[in-house]
């Protein structure tokens, strides 16, 4: 399957844009001048990295006057592959929209709620679940494995998870339930996660700015 990233002029006056996180990329509202619109249809399973390998590489070329928007349709798949485009998102200059057009589940979501703001089609709804994986080798090596992946699963639901999911929830789907979310519900969990994460923003640059101006931190810089 070839994954196609379309091009345009963009048109920002046509998009409901919902702003999520205080990023560079949102000055892009207040600015008059040409802009590249890029749409990506994460459509189907997600599949192996280099099958993206355009998607990541125009995500961290783009500049902060561009627009990318993400349409998911998936049901997940590949988690490694998810986190190569959450990492090019991050990346990115551009402001990054996610549209669910219908299906959003598994590492599909992650892939969503790493974008800098959000639309929902009519229909739009989302799955929640733990990643599963499996190993093969000596008994002691499995042991190993699995205390590894549980460590690492944790810490990762956690950092993308956190603000959209309660505690609760969160230690529910560790512990193997899945979650399940409509229309109305998303919307009003993604009303959460950006005063959230907005909250925790503001908090990182205030702990900053005290650290810059600590004198511990003038006297090695000097």
């Amino acid at each position: 399957m070839k994954h196609q990233l379309n091009k345009h002029k963009a048109n920002f006056d046509d998009m409901e844009i919902l702003p999520m996180f205080p990023s560079q990329s949102q000055k892009l509202l207040r600015k008059e001048m040409t802009s590249t619109l890029y749409e990506y249809y994460l459509f189907g399973e997600i599949v192996e990295a280099s099958e993206y390998i355009e998607l990541l590489d125009t995500l961290r070329s783009a500049n902060e006057n561009d627009q990318f928007v993400i349409r998911v349709n998936s049901g997940g798949g590949l988690l490694s592959t998810a986190n190569a485009i959450i990492n090019a998102i991050n990346e990115s200059q551009a402001h990054v929209h996610g549209v669910i057009e219908s299906e959003c589940a598994s590492a599909a979501t992650m892939v969503f709620l790493a974008c800098h703001s959000y639309s929902l089609g009519e229909e739009a709804d989302m799955m929640i679940h733990t990643s599963s994986s499996g190993y093969v080798g000596k008994e002691s090596e499995q042991h190993s494995y699995v205390a590894h992946s549980r460590k690492k699963i944790h810490r990762m639901m956690k950092n993308r998870y956190e603000g959209f999911l309660t505690e609760s929830e969160l230690s529910r789907v560790l512990d193997g339930v899945d979650l399940y979310f409509d229309r109305e519900e998303i919307a009003e969990r993604l009303e959460s996660y950006s005063t959230y994460h907005k909250e925790k923003f503001m908090q990182e640059m205030e702990q900053q700015e005290k650290e810059d101006a600590s004198p511990v931190k003038k006297q090695l810089l000097s």
